[in-house]
């Protein structure tokens, strides 16, 4: 009997077909899902990226204020308050979202420490709110010390100091560049600091160029005093204005100049100001010093005008001592002194510059109950 074979089955029925797509279909779905979460994962993100820079930007302006006191047109620690912006695409600032920023600055100004709540929220594709949130603390501190804080100095000191030397030093003194600088007060006579200690530690009578000629200089034990003086409610100065040392104590010797105050970039005189600078020579080095620096004048003593001269005191910080913030009289004193500044006024009270407040330090008016006939116990003439 023959037998006819089966021809051999090849290829998939519609059946197989179709489950083979229908398994793709549901693959190319869920991956297009995922592409979907992920692409809206990646927005999130780099939104809560850009919010929080945001958020960090605003924390970093209101730590910026550049004074305590109120100030127009200037951030002032008194001036910082809680507010609110919208941020969204400009000219300025490209972005595909719209960010609504809102900030607390609790306590007032009068508190130490003030904490600081920045809140920055958005909408996301999905239409829900998203947010971030920073909280911090900013304290009172007068950003003319902020300069202090930032560098490591030579001799492990704590102060960034004008060209990296003492800060006692003054500003117009050349660096020789062998640890020293040199102040030419006159013609025939020149100081020589120690970059490190600020104190004098030669003296010279002759004009110093450079640091070899230093072998023909005296050794000294002395510090120095320096300062502006300006005028207030009057464009000139007293004639003949001077400085008085005859109320110092435990001083070897006394040399002090008195001219126009000079541009330190070499730009010639400052008008209204004079700069003066006085030697305070001691028996020996690091011995103290004591007593009161007096302006002198002929119109301070006895003329038509009634003065008044004013220092500037500054407020106490720490590390500073009396003798730096121009307390006077001076006392014990074994540093060199920078900032000693004075004002002489017409007006009936020491006046407040710059928000800062001035301290009576002679009182040249004819009302002065030392004056007697003329003012020459408080205001002695040059």
């Amino acid at each position: 009997m023959t037998t006819l074979a089966r021809p051999l089955s090849r290829g998939f029925s519609l059946l197989e077909s179709l489950a083979a797509l229908l398994i793709v279909a549901f693959g190319l779905l869920g991956l297009g899902s995922l592409n979907v979460k992920l692409a809206n994962n990646q927005d999130t993100a780099r939104l809560r990226g850009e919010a929080t820079r945001l958020a960090e930007e605003k924390v970093e302006q209101l730590r910026s204020y550049t004074r305590l006191g109120p100030s127009a047109g200037q951030l002032a620690w008194a001036d910082l308050a809680s507010g609110n912006d919208a941020i969204g695409n400009s000219e300025d600032y490209q972005t595909n979202g719209q960010f609504s920023r809102t900030w607390q600055v609790l306590g007032t100004a009068g508190d130490p420490m003030r904490r600081v709540q920045v809140t920055v929220a958005w909408t996301d594709r999905a239409g829900e709110q998203q947010n971030v949130s920073f909280g911090t603390v900013i304290s009172q501190t007068d950003p003319a010390d902020v300069g202090a804080l930032g560098f490591p100095l030579p001799e492990n000191t704590t102060l960034k100091r004008p060209k990296n030397r003492n800060l006692n030093i003054p500003v117009p003194a050349v660096d020789l560049g062998n640890g020293q600088s040199v102040v030419q007060l006159q013609s025939n006579f020149a100081v020589v600091f120690s970059n490190v200690s600020g104190y004098v530690v030669l003296t010279c009578n002759f004009v110093v160029h450079n640091a070899t000629e230093l072998a023909g200089c005296t050794e000294a034990a002395a510090y120095i005093v320096a300062g502006y003086v300006s005028m207030h409610g009057s464009s000139s100065f007293p004639g003949g204005l001077g400085i008085n040392t005859n109320l110092l104590t435990g001083t070897a010797g006394t040399t002090c100049s008195l001219s126009d105050a000079m541009d330190p970039n070499g730009g010639g005189a400052i008008a209204g100001y004079k700069y003066y600078l006085c030697v305070i020579s001691v028996p020996h080095a690091g011995d103290p010093w004591s007593g009161t620096l007096r302006l002198a004048a002929h119109a301070l003593h006895e003329g038509s005008t009634n003065y008044l001269v004013c220092r500037f005191q500054f407020p106490s910080a720490g590390g500073v001592s009396a003798n730096a913030r121009n307390v006077q009289p001076y006392s014990g004193v074994t540093e060199s002194l920078d900032n000693q500044n004075l004002v002489i006024s017409t007006a009936n009270s020491c006046p407040t510059l710059d928000s800062l407040a001035t301290t009576l330090h002679q009182n040249c008016r004819s009302s002065n109950p030392n004056a007697n006939a003329s003012r020459g116990s408080d205001c002695p003439e040059n």
